[in-house]
């Protein structure tokens, strides 16, 4: 008898469980919907932005019909949109959504934060090396290459280097600790292997 009232017990908490994490996801992808409503608006130029220089550490409201940003090696960039996807960065279940300008240099993450959306400048992500979990590459010609991830805070992000190599100065890291080269390359390789590149939509 014991046991069959520990096995209802158990049958009952399963239940719960169950149900909680039903619930769960789909507040999730309700929030991602909603997130992803806004974003379309923000693309299309019917909804503005929130964006904090990357110099001046300014806070100001932006809109993607006109929008330029200071960095510092040059005191106005114009951010031309050129083509964009939804991906999840941060693996919150919340898509956000990245723009790349014209010159393939710039790349505008929006996200959307509790009805508010935030735009965060990222530069040399190699367009073909942006993956469906949130990783990419960074790329430094003639310098160094990254397998980069992103995490936010508030108007802040912060960009932290899984894999590092750079042949030039013969610096290899993995998780920003000192690797082989060998076991950097290696990383690479299974990172190019098992993970899938996001497809780009161009903006006419």
């Amino acid at each position: 008898k014991v046991g069959d009232e520990m096995k209802k017990i158990i049958a009952i908490f399963m239940c719960l469980v169950l149900c909680l994490s039903f619930v769960g996801c789909n507040n999730t992808e309700k929030q991602n919907e909603e997130a992803k409503e806004t974003l379309q608006r923000v693309l299309e130029k019917e909804h503005s932005f929130t964006y904090k220089c990357l110099v001046f550490d300014k806070v100001t409201e932006e809109s993607l019909e006109k929008f330029s940003f200071p960095t510092e090696s040059n005191a106005i960039n114009a951010f031309v949109p050129q083509g964009y996807t939804y991906i999840d960065f941060d693996s919150d279940g919340i898509e956000e959504l990245l723009i790349v300008d014209v010159t393939l240099k710039y790349f505008l993450i929006l996200r959307y934060d509790d009805k508010n959306v935030n735009g965060y400048i990222l530069e040399n992500i190699n367009l073909q090396d942006v993956k469906t979990d949130g990783s990419f590459s960074i790329v430094r010609y003639n310098s160094y290459t990254t397998i980069s991830k992103v995490s936010f805070d508030g108007y802040d992000c912060e960009v932290t280097n899984i894999a590092y190599k750079n042949y030039s100065s013969n610096t290899y890291q993995l998780n920003e600790k000192s690797a082989t080269k060998d076991e950097v390359e290696q990383y690479f390789d299974d990172w190019y292997e098992n993970t899938t590149k996001i497809s780009w939509e161009t903006i006419e």
